[in-house]
């Protein structure tokens, strides 16, 4: 394919998801505008935090001071967003005006928009079916926290980069898979597990390369672990502790456990005084077990088992905050929801529901109610 040709093709992409781009920023907008009218007009109580925040509440307040101020200039407790988003949040503000907020929503919906091009390329690339491709975009767009997709959150550019570090490694373009792993790892922790479905295609064809492709096969599966480590490394030598980022998330996520045992617990839960805590989340988590389990049965191993690994290291916590938010990081999950879809009853049902998901979720997050 000629440059034109493929710049032509890239055009055509962008175009062909911005209507879902559009569609879930406005709906992003309504519902966060619905919980400020609520808090001022009906609740009557003191406004959150968050409802001034706006599209930097949450993770995007630490965000913004990051590019602002840097490691050293805010809580220690700030090592543990990893540097991806920060580093580009930092060239975005030097290009646009308007400061830290503007470059961070900026870059941040800009690489949704090319996330959701590269998903319908990948989708179209694997599976040849037109409308599974477009009905994943869809669904991605509306996945219930995808939200945060609108926001000034990592989870965007993540995205980006891992599908693309997937579509790479359908072409066997060994060098830009461990390229683009390296910079998902860089930007969320999730990515050093690009390794597992990098090994899965490098290994198909290990016995036939030669040693050249050898090595570029190899650096396909370690881009993923060298970026993720490469970032450990730093923060432990700038802080003095070892795996600094990795022991304050555990401060707040808890120690490791059994992802089965959390699962069998949360549903207990379900019916105690944690109900409206971590409870909420059980009914997600059993969700994405069964989109997994359906990943396995409809898509290639490669993606399947990405998706079941994010889910894994999600639920593997003994708080569950976040948890959707982690799950949307195993993005063929919404490929296993759309591919389910595609059933008649279904078909308009859970774009619905998504829908109606994503909206509760934004208002919840914005009340300071639900933490993304």
């Amino acid at each position: 394919m000629t440059r034109e040709r493929r710049a032509e093709a890239i055009g055509q992409d962008l175009l062909a998801v911005l209507p879902a781009w559009v569609v879930a920023r406005l709906l992003v907008a309504a519902s966060m505008l619905g919980a400020r009218l609520w808090i001022d007009h009906v609740d009557g109580g003191e406004r959150p935090i968050q409802v001034g925040q706006g599209l930097l509440a949450w993770d995007g307040a630490w965000y913004r001071s990051l590019v602002e101020s840097g490691y050293a200039g805010v809580p220690g407790e700030g090592i543990r967003f990893f540097p991806g988003f920060v580093l580009l949040g930092r060239l975005s503000d030097r290009l646009l005006p308007g400061g830290a907020e503007v470059a961070l929503v900026v870059l941040a919906n800009l690489a949704a928009l090319v996330a959701m091009a590269l998903l319908l390329r990948l989708v179209r690339r694997v599976t040849g079916d037109e409308v599974l491709a477009g009905r994943s975009v869809w669904l991605l767009a509306f996945f219930p926290p995808a939200f945060v997709l609108a926001w000034a959150y990592a989870e965007a550019l993540f995205l980006l980069l891992a599908v693309g570090a997937f579509l790479a490694l359908a072409d066997r373009r060994w060098w830009w898979v461990g390229l683009l792993a390296a910079g998902a790892a860089l930007t969320r922790p999730t990515g050093a597990l690009l390794a597992l479905p990098a090994l899965v295609v490098v290994w198909r064809g290990w016995e036939a390369a030669g040693g050249r492709e050898r090595v570029g096969r190899a650096a396909a599966v370690l881009g993923g672990p060298v970026g993720f480590g490469a970032y450990v490394w730093w923060a432990s030598v700038h802080t003095g502790e070892a795996f600094a980022p990795l022991t304050i998330q555990r401060e707040l996520r808890g120690e490791p456990v059994d992802p089965l045992r959390r699962l069998l617990d949360g549903l207990g839960e379900l019916f105690g005084p944690d109900a409206l805590g971590d409870g909420l989340h059980i009914p997600f988590a059993v969700g994405f077990v069964v989109l997994a389990v359906l990943a396995f049965r409809r898509l290639p191993l490669e993606h399947a088992l990405f998706a079941g690994a994010c889910l894994v290291v999600a639920l593997a916590a003994d708080n569950l905050n976040s948890l959707e938010r982690y799950a949307l990081n195993g993005f063929p999950l919404v490929v296993a929801l759309a591919a389910v879809a595609d059933r008649t009853p279904l078909r308009r049902l859970v774009p619905v529901l998504a829908a109606a998901g994503m909206a509760g979720m934004t208002a919840l997050a914005v009340l300071g109610e639900y933490v993304p």
